[in-house]
């Protein structure tokens, strides 16, 4: 089974690039009586690429499909904790407050 993410996705800044897997040991014919197969392996390696910091927690949330919420779910389910420092949650501090009362 091969699973291609392009560039838009992943690295936004690499402008054409195209990361391609190959699965050899998960078939065609494996990947179409197990249909959950091909989700939970980008499912896999969406977490590890957040987990080693090579993707952004969107980035890695958009190979999934998944909501913000699920994601952070399936990171939980592993052990991996949120990138979130001090600095973010002040630039969400500054942005909420600038926003406040605006819908």
């Amino acid at each position: 089974m091969k699973s291609g993410v392009g560039s838009e996705c992943l690295f936004g800044h690499l402008k054409g690039m195209k990361i391609e897997a190959d699965f050899p040991d998960i078939t065609e014919s494996a990947a179409a009586t197990e249909p959950e197969q091909g989700r939970k392996i980008m499912v896999e390696m969406a977490c590890i690429l957040y987990q080693k910091e090579i993707a952004s927690f969107g980035q890695a949330r958009r190979m999934t499909g998944m909501d913000v919420i699920e994601f952070q779910g399936e990171l939980m389910k592993r052990g991996i904790h949120l990138h979130y420092t001090q600095e973010m949650l002040a630039q969400d501090i500054a942005y909420a407050q600038g926003h406040a009362g605006h819908q």
